[in-house]
Order: structure tokens, then sequence, then C-alpha cells
């Protein structure tokens, strides 16, 4: 890190405060970003990954540029294009460049998150490799332009996600420090759902998350849903609220079906395996609260 940057300690507690769990992956975060390493962060969907990204970001009050893979994001996209009508009338130049979110993180020292990178098109990836290595891109009528000091990038990838996706070249890894999340424990998931509802309601926390938990050790499912499923499902429920089992099961439906996916060779679809754990879990609650199905 630069002089003007905070400590490294100083960083990495207040990241803390904002991040549950994660330590050894934020400290090995913050230590490849102050040597300037560019980072590929792995891991399934809604582990937090974006989220450690953007505390970082701010805990070293560097902008943060996000882009996000797809079929469209052309290198065009990401370095700038020239605005047509500025160009017929005052030529190709510096001042009838647009700069994309690459070259605009690079002129600022900004922290570069490119969300899904799997997503885009080979050239795209491309497009990134010399701005990793040299810390420099060069633009058509322009020439080079280097990246300001604080400049660095980060990379997410979900290697469950095989849908529209395109291989990493081994260039690309190759340049990058490699960072594996998965998911975070019952205890860290709790956590983080009552600090993002606000929730005092601990039997419903609980009833949530296990329910996420048991999508991600389910022996037909393909796909797990997240703690962003468990946070929405409190959001549901008023403190307190009585448990209806049916109004559970509806609800967790709702918030959890289309974020699982069953395999291929399941005879379930993935509202009924929903409605087995939710009964299976509320079957080991013993709570005046809950009230049960009627067969």
């Amino acid at each position: 890190m630069s002089n003007s940057d905070n400590s490294y300690i100083d960083v990495f507690e207040n990241v803390q405060k904002l991040i549950v769990g994660r330590k050894k992956e934020l400290r090995l975060m913050i230590n490849a970003v102050s040597k300037g390493l560019p980072i590929i962060i792995e891991g399934p969907v809604g582990t937090g990954k974006t989220e450690m990204a953007k505390v970082l970001a701010q805990s070293l009050e560097r902008p943060f540029v996000r882009v996000d893979g797809d079929d469209n994001l052309t290198s065009i996209k990401l370095k700038g294009w020239y605005d047509p009508p500025l160009v017929l009338e005052k030529g190709f130049s510096r001042e009838t460049f647009i700069p994309g979110p690459l070259t605009h993180s690079m002129e600022n020292g900004g922290i570069f998150f490119y969300n899904e990178v799997n997503r885009a098109p080979s050239e795209t990836i491309n497009a990134v490799l010399t701005a990793l290595d040299e810390k420099l891109i060069t633009i058509p009528q322009i020439g080079e332009i280097v990246a300001k000091e604080g400049f660095i990038s980060i990379f997410t990838y979900n290697p469950e996600d095989t849908v529209a996706t395109n291989p990493l070249p081994k260039a690309f890894y190759d340049r990058c420090i490699w960072i594996h999340v998965s998911h975070q424990t019952f205890e860290e998931m709790k956590e983080i759902v009552f600090l993002r509802t606000g929730s005092s309601d601990n039997l419903m926390i609980s009833i949530s998350c296990e329910i996420v938990q048991a999508t991600i050790n389910h022996p037909e499912l393909e796909t797990s849903s997240t703690v962003r499923g468990a946070i929405h499902l409190v959001e549901l429920y008023e403190d307190l609220e009585t448990i209806d089992e049916q109004t559970l099961i509806e609800r967790a439906i709702a918030v959890h079906s289309r974020k699982i996916r069953c395999k291929t060779t399941s005879s379930k679809t993935e509202s009924e395996i929903i409605e087995e754990i939710v009964s299976k879990i509320l079957s080991r609650y013993e709570d005046d609260r809950i009230l049960r199905k009627k067969e």
C-alpha cells in the first residue's frame, strides 16, 4: 500500500467490522492489494465475493468501478470509445474519447471489479491482460494510458455455473492471486442475517439458516440456496410472528425454489424439495409459536 493508505492493520480492522468471518481470505486480499497484485475470488453464488471487494474499496477509500460479465461486454465497452459527433467536429483526440470502466478505473487509481468474468467473451478477457501485467492499455489514436497508483483489479468467478460461460485462459490465472471462498458456517450465516435484517427473532433466523444449510448438503441438489435466501425469508416475517408450517413452506418456496437446481437424476421438483426440508426442520423444534401443518 502507498504511504497515503491506511496501515495493513487498520484496513483489516475496518473490513472486519463489516464482513462476518473470512479472516483468512481478507488478510490475503489486503496483502495482495498492498503489493498491487490482481485478485480472482472464486466461489459459489451468495458467498460474499462482491461484498468483500466493495468493503475493501470502501476501507481503502478508493473508487470502486464495477462491470458484470456477459456476451455484450466487448473490449471496446471495457476500454472506451470515441463519440461520433465530436469526432466529426474535432477529430480523434483525448477530448472526443469516452473512457470505459477499465480506463476510468486506471486513470483514477481505483479498484476495477469484474463480476462473473467467465461470462464475458474471451476477447474481452484478453483485453485486460496488459492492464494486469503492465498497468497500461493502448487506445487507438491516443496511445498508452498508464494506471495511476492505487489501481488494482478484482475478478469473481463461480465454478459451479457452467451455463453461458467461457473457460478462463491459463494466462489469466497466471497473473492473478487466487482466493477461494465457500459457504459460511451456520453461526456465521445467522450473524449475517441478523446484521442485514435487524431482526431480533432468533427462532426465525435459525430456521431460515437451517433451510439454506439443508440445501447446501442436499444429495439431490446441484445448486444450493444462499444466505440471501435466509435474509429474504426472515424479512417476510414480523418479529415473533406465529410460524405456520404451511405458510412457511409457501414463503420458503417463493424465496428458494429459483435459487436451487435439482440434479437431472432427481425425480423431485425444487418446490417439493423445499417443502420436505421445511417440514423436516420444523419437526425438530418444540415451540409454541410453530403451528404444524394438518395432514
